[in-house]
């Protein structure tokens, strides 16, 4: 079966007033119908850049420079702008990670979830509400028939989020984008909120991107998992085995930050520093500051992807 969508040599850059910012460079990832990927990262890596860049959403002033994003074998860089709204929201679609700021306010819930039905299916306005109620019984908020007449703030934020859920399951998309979908979320409502998407995306088929800095997240719901730094892809393989035989430094400290990797009594493990400046030429490993296994080498030379095993792939001079 071929890929639902493949990327290949996706670098997108900001031409800022101070340097250009290379905030994803040469990224690879492969996602199948019904897989869940998860990419992870600390803040400031490049995992929502990728996201607006499959979408074609990258703000100004940036602009994708390289690279081909292939869904169902089309090209959506070559695609025009006319064609790729037609995609984008109907057959991909992005739950974005703050709704507050994301929901526009001055419209209601029902409104909101009703446009794209209208825009991408063509149906009338009686026809978008009976539907957007639908819609948002089936990711959970109670009395939809009121709830549609709301605006966002009238909403918890648990409500909010699945309002966006619900938005972009309107035209039924072939593929969702999650850029963390529980961020500021408590633990019940998170665990709701993952669940939901877990269940429309059995009954669905579609493939979700589950874009997280939660790796207990990520144990529990990722079929693979493609871990990010500095704007690279630096580590990938079935989230099992990621786990299990973690081969890149910065995966292992990742890991190590977990609380239930320590012992009781015990500091967190960190790892000390911080992602480099992306308006700098970074020669060599852009983690090897950072780095406990750093050689000499490491300063000159930037390491390439290359095979660990089957499915496992790792960017790093050191790893086996």
């Amino acid at each position: 079966m071929p890929p639902l969508i493949e990327i290949k040599g996706l670098s997108t850059q900001f031409h800022l007033a101070t340097g250009v910012l290379k905030a994803v460079q040469c990224v690879d990832l492969t996602l199948d119908p019904g897989e869940t990927l998860a990419l992870v990262g600390e803040s400031g890596c490049g995992k929502s850049i990728t996201a607006a860049s499959i979408m074609r959403l990258v703000p100004p002033p940036g602009r994708i420079v390289a690279g081909s994003i292939l869904f169902k074998g089309i090209d959506l860089l070559q695609l025009p702008e006319e064609e790729m709204r037609g995609i984008r929201g109907n057959r991909i679609a992005m739950v974005f990670q703050d709704p507050m700021t994301s929901l526009n306010p001055v419209f209601t819930v029902g409104n909101q979830v009703a446009e794209g039905l209208r825009v991408h299916r063509g149906l009338s306005r009686r026809e978008a509400e009976r539907e957007a109620v639908e819609i948002l019984s089936q990711v959970g908020i109670p009395a939809p028939r009121e709830r549609i007449r709301d605006y966002p703030h009238q909403l918890s934020g648990g409500m909010r989020q699945r309002v966006m859920i619900a938005m972009a399951l309107s035209c039924r998309p072939e593929l969702i984008i999650a850029d963390e979908p529980t961020t500021a979320l408590d633990v019940t409502i998170q665990a709701q909120i993952l669940e939901l998407l877990d269940r429309l995306k059995k009954e669905t088929g579609m493939g979700l991107i589950l874009i997280t800095h939660n790796l207990g997240i990520v144990a529990e719901r990722a079929h693979r998992t493609a871990i990010m730094y500095a704007g690279r892809i630096v580590e990938t393989a079935e989230t099992s085995e990621l786990f299990r035989n973690p081969l890149h430094p910065y995966t292992r400290g990742l890991l190590a930050s977990l609380p239930e990797f320590g012992a009781p009594g015990e500091k967190l493990s960190t790892i000390a520093g911080s992602v480099p400046d992306l308006r700098n030429e970074i020669i060599g490993c852009p983690f090897r500051e950072r780095c406990p296994i750093c050689v000499a080498a490491c300063a000159t030379q930037e390491p390439e992807m290359k095979e660990a095993g089957a499915g496992h792939s790792v960017r790093c001079l050191k790893a086996p």
